[in-house]
């Protein structure tokens, strides 16, 4: 039986491109695990199920790449060898194919674990890049009056949506000014950083 697995780390990323590619390589959708892995949650409820209860020996399964098995080096190497030695089955990564066999058993023997180890590091390798290019994103924006961060993009404080109970003594000030005729509302948004949606629902509640 031929299965296939996508994952993508967070709820903003998009499985369709995993999900092409693998119906591309032959997978029927109904055969295809998938799993959207939080920074904070790792369980991959998907992946268990397809591991430990649905895959038997003789069954094929095909990721994009082999960093859709981990985070790290060794668990990458883990849960290969779970999947092809424990389970007795075959996986296939469309990205890198030097994994995938070359047909000979005495030489898959030797470079295949030679190949896992040196792509398992470039994946590890390439996450802890992307988490440093994040944490010096992060670092790099501005914060309002409130301490909250301003997105570089948006030029909008990240966070919550403000609402009455959340505004400060100033912020109210202005509002009320704007309620009363001395401010426009494009105003008072821009400077409370806040859309105008936003604001009449404050007004809402303020009065």
């Amino acid at each position: 039986m031929l299965y296939g697995y996508a994952r993508v780390s967070r709820d903003i990323q998009d499985l369709t491109r995993q999900l092409k590619e693998l119906e591309k390589a032959g997978v029927s959708q109904e055969n295809i695990f998938k799993d959207i892995a939080t920074g904070k949650n790792f369980t991959r409820l998907e992946y268990q199920r397809l591991v430990n209860k649905t895959i038997k020996a003789g069954d094929t399964i095909i990721i994009t790449s082999i960093d859709r098995l981990g985070r790290s080096m060794e668990l990458i190497e883990e849960e290969y060898n779970l999947i092809t030695t424990i389970r007795g089955c075959k996986l296939i990564s469309l990205e890198e194919p030097f994994l995938n066999g070359t047909g000979n058993e005495d030489i898959d023997k030797f470079i295949q674990p030679l190949f896992l180890k040196i792509f398992a590091w470039l994946a590890e390798r390439e996450r802890k890049e992307l988490l440093k290019r994040q944490k010096q994103a992060y670092n790099s924006m501005e914060k309002d009056y409130k301490g909250r961060l301003i997105s570089n993009r948006t030029g909008k404080a990240l966070g919550r949506t403000p609402t009455y109970s959340t505004l400060s003594k100033d912020q109210l000030e202005i509002i009320k000014e704007w309620i009363d005729g001395k401010r426009t509302a494009s105003s008072v948004a821009r400077l409370l950083k806040i859309s105008r949606t936003t604001l009449y629902k404050i007004k809402d509640e303020y009065l």
